[in-house]
């Protein structure tokens, strides 16, 4: 009997939403990091008397670690495992959220969040990956989208301890403290997740991956109080690729898979691109144009709040539909979204309403483009595709507020939006063309597909 076809009978119930969990805490403590940072900023210039270029370093010092460790936490993860790479990655993240409470100076506040940074570049790159190779070809869609709603609470935590915490005397050494100890808790739990039966497949364990996938199936039969398992279907799943034995990044450009990486490297970085210079610019650009402080607050607020609602229409629609036709979609709304935006009157209420819909357009991309990115690859590269994918969209976050800053100082708020508008309708693009179907495939059927015009006696020398 297949493991895989065992696994892919398996209805969601509590073990698998067990697994979803743990590895959507990890994204909320990601986008705490990202964003309580920014509220902790004027308290550390005014505290180590730390000028603006400093202030820039430590506010891009996390950035670049992040970078860097989702091209480690690929690699590694492809050649020892995800659960090993998510162990570690969460580990790195804790010591330097805790250390930054004990921070003496400049250096040592670039150094700890350079190594947070590195965690959590690593922690991003794995999860989605290792979540999605325990999900079923009929719903894995929802249930890796589940994991960046995680991201949106994050932001949320991250708010509430910025505004009630930071400001207290000595508090953002108190939020940084509250940031790392509930890792540790999560890294308890994290010891007791199963590693991916995938990957174990595609190492030649076959013995570790039966035990993995046997332990699920007797978890699932007892959230089901007994029920009997659906039965094997008679279909044999697509066997997973034997593990490539090189370890260059540039496996992701071979075998069939070079249109695969356009799509998700420019996909990955047009989104974030867009998210980062979006909600980091857009409350300033109010201002700028000439919106009311008070109004300007309020519609910032509001982009905020709508984020949430693009993350769950996500989830509820990425298995109804063709992820990549969905991912098209989403991008050419955000891109008219954009021109919108740029041309609507500076003083009428439908600024807000059609920034609102770009808010909500952009995380709708947000929650699909993070699992087609970790499904797109065969299991013996995945973790490094999703990796690389992370890292071309972190490049985007880095260089989205310089470009949009320039953008603006030299042909103003509707250039700026004409701009993103023809990155965003480029990513569309993008994708439409280069990306494969993933919709109702098992994770080895998606790699069949890509694979199937090269020459049969190739594909079977991969398998």
């Amino acid at each position: 009997m297949s493991i895989l076809a065992r696994l892919e009978r398996l209805p969601m119930s509590r073990p698998q939403y067990g697994i979803l969990f743990a590895g959507g805490l990890g994204h909320l403590f990601e986008a705490l990091d990202i964003v309580i940072i920014g509220f902790m900023l004027p308290h550390l210039k005014a505290e180590f008397g730390l000028d603006n270029a400093q202030i820039g370093l430590i506010g891009g010092a996390a950035p670049v670690g992040m970078i860097i460790g989702a091209v480690l936490a690929g690699v590694v993860g492809d050649r020892f495992g995800r659960k090993r790479v998510m162990l570690y990655a969460l580990s790195l993240f804790c010591a330097a959220s805790i250390a930054l409470a004990f921070a003496n100076g400049f250096a040592f506040i670039l150094a700890v969040r350079v190594v947070g940074g590195l965690g959590a570049g690593a922690e991003a790159a794995i999860v989605s990956p290792y979540i999605s190779e325990f999900a079923t070809g009929r719903n894995r869609g929802r249930f890796v989208s589940g994991v960046t709603l995680f991201f949106s609470l994050g932001n949320v935590v991250a708010a509430v301890l910025g505004s009630l915490v930071v400001p207290l005397p000595g508090g953002w050494r108190i939020a940084a403290v509250v940031c790392g100890l509930p890792v540790l808790v999560l890294l308890w739990w994290r010891r007791s997740l199963p590693e991916s039966p995938r990957w174990l497949l595609s190492q030649g364990r076959v013995a570790d991956a039966d035990a993995v996938v046997t332990r699920l199936e007797e978890r699932v039969t007892a959230a089901r109080h007994g029920a009997a398992l659906p039965p094997v279907p008679p279909a044999a799943v697509v066997a997973p690729a034997a593990p490539a034995v090189s370890w260059s990044p540039l496996r992701v450009w071979r075998g069939g898979l070079a249109r695969v990486s356009v799509a998700t490297w420019l996909g990955s970085f047009v989104f974030l691109f867009a998210f980062f210079g979006f909600f980091t610019w857009m409350p300033s650009l109010f201002l700028e144009i000439g919106v009311d402080p008070g109004i300007a607050a309020t519609y910032s607020f509001f982009l905020f709040v709508a984020q949430p609602i693009g993350y769950l229409v996500a989830i509820a629609v990425s298995d109804r539909f063709e992820r990549r036709t969905l991912l098209v979609t989403f991008f050419g709304f955000a891109a008219l979204a954009s021109i919108a935006l740029g041309i609507v009157p500076r003083d009428s209420v439908a600024l807000l309403l059609i920034g609102m819909v770009l808010s909500v357009c952009i995380t709708c991309i947000s929650g699909i483009v993070f699992p087609y990115c970790s499904e797109v690859y065969p299991t013996a590269i995945r973790a490094t595709g999703a990796g690389l994918a992370s890292t071309a969209g972190n490049a985007g976050g880095l260089a989205a507020p310089v470009v949009i800053g320039l953008t603006f100082g030299s042909i103003g708020f509707g250039g700026v939006f004409a701009v993103m508008a023809a990155l965003l309708a480029l990513g569309g693009l993008v994708i439409r063309l280069f990306g494969p179907r993933v919709t109702g495939k098992t994770l080895e059927q998606v790699f069949a597909a890509e694979t199937a015009p090269i020459p049969a006696g190739e594909v079977h020398a991969r398998q």
